[in-house]
């Protein structure tokens, strides 16, 4: 019998859509847990599909994923995205049931579940640290990996100081937000205010009436058991922090790990970043890079952590520096190019849950990568993106067809 492992997605990203592929081909029985009109659910290569509405599930409609989880019963949960990463670690923490911001009667987390889920993220003590991004730079430095300055954010006081004595600029991120909506780069006091004031109010709930009416329902609908918004951060310190910016250039290592222990990786440069000095890498350069290999092994292994994840650097090319910046505790969308550079991550993972014997790695080739669709936002109509590699999925037509409708439009 096959291993089986479900992805849980809560964000309608193209960062996990090539995952079903890659972990089906190495041997598992792969099941989403996703937005049946989302994304991930577009690809082809997925054995079992459960449907799951993020807005529910935020309200705190909790039965769909116990639900899920208890009848495929896999070997490996993975989550897709910072929110689902944010879910999961609250419900491996609710020994006595969960109940978040708004819930009412406490939801029960059956004990199959609960196993189930710690299984799959590994050391329950350092869940805080991996989506802290001050916390793992604090472990980073105790550890021996550079990291630039920073600090958490209780009050604007804080930031003022923070931004006196590193000088400017600086960022302010927020823990539980996504992508631009996290993070504001700040070069002057005028902008550090607007920052802290974007990010320190909630986002606007859609729906208004029928929100509230779909509230009504399904508190009736559970008896009165809403679990609240369990998809947030753990922890009830500031979810608000300040770093100091570091030039340089993009770095990432990307990472297979089971408990702890370190089981391949990717390391990579951007080639190309869009937008240009605050996106992402929308083409990278492949390459053997031992710093980020030490790094990511002494990272994984202190946070005890299992499954797919990533590390973002900053490396200076005049001096060769890098700096660490961030662990990101879900895949990353370099996690399906492991084959690229002689170990593939999903084989990787594969063998740790059989205990099969690790295969030997490929001799390994420096190489360029175009990301899809990252490089098709940069410029959707360019005929030669100059690299090695274009990362199209054009054996699942319908993902790829998903995909490029979001693309924008040439003008």
């Amino acid at each position: 019998m096959r291993p089986r492992i479900l992805l849980i997605s809560m964000a309608d990203w193209f960062g996990p859509t090539r995952l079903p592929r890659e972990l089906r081909k190495v041997g598992f029985e792969v099941g989403i847990l996703a937005d049946p009109a989302g994304l991930l659910a577009k690809s082809r290569h997925v054995d079992y599909r459960f449907d799951l509405w993020p807005d529910l599930v935020r309200l705190g409609v909790l039965e769909p994923v116990l639900r899920a989880i208890m009848q495929f019963a896999p070997r490996l949960l993975v989550p897709c995205d910072e929110t689902a990463v944010h879910l999961l670690q609250n419900i491996a923490m609710s020994w006595d049931g969960a109940r978040g911001p708004g819930g009412q009667l406490k939801v029960m987390i059956p004990p199959m579940v609960r196993e189930i889920v710690l299984r799959s993220l590994g050391e329950a003590r350092t869940f805080a640290v991996r989506t802290s991004r001050p916390l793992a730079r604090k472990m980073a430095g105790l550890l021996g990996i550079p990291a630039p300055p920073s600090a958490p954010v209780p009050y604007l006081q804080a930031a003022e100081g923070f931004a006196r004595e590193h000088g400017w600029p600086v960022v302010l991120t927020r823990n539980g937000r996504t992508g631009g909506d996290q993070v504001r780069t700040c070069t002057n006091s005028a902008e550090l205010y607007a920052g802290y004031a974007a990010l320190t109010q909630e986002p606007p709930q859609a729906g208004g009436m029928r929100r509230a009416a779909r509230y009504a329902f399904w508190s009736l609908r559970t008896g009165f058991h809403l679990a609240g918004d369990i998809a947030r951060p753990l922890g009830d310190g500031p979810q608000m922090a300040i770093e100091a910016v570091i030039p340089g250039r993009p770095a990432s290592y990307t990472v297979a790990a089971y408990d702890g222990r370190w089981l391949g990786g990717l390391s990579a440069l951007a080639e190309r970043v869009h937008p240009p000095g605050s996106g992402s890498a929308s083409a990278v350069h492949i390459i053997d890079d031992p710093t980020m290999a030490d790094a990511g092994q002494k990272l994984v292994g202190r946070l005890g952590f299992t499954g797919l994840g990533g590390l973002d650097f900053m490396r200076d090319d005049t001096t060769g520096q890098l700096w660490f910046l961030r662990f990101n505790a879900r895949p990353t969308p370099l996690a399906h190019l492991g084959h690229l550079a002689g170990g593939d991550l999903c084989a990787a993972l594969y063998g740790a849950v059989t205990n099969a014997p690790s295969q030997p790695q490929k001799p390994f080739k420096e190489t360029t990568v175009a990301l899809f669709p990252q490089d098709w936002y940069r410029d959707p109509e360019a005929t030669d993106r100059g690299t090695d590699h274009i990362d199209l999925p054009e054996e699942d037509d319908r993902l790829l067809a998903a995909i490029k409708a979001q693309l924008p439009r040439a003008s």
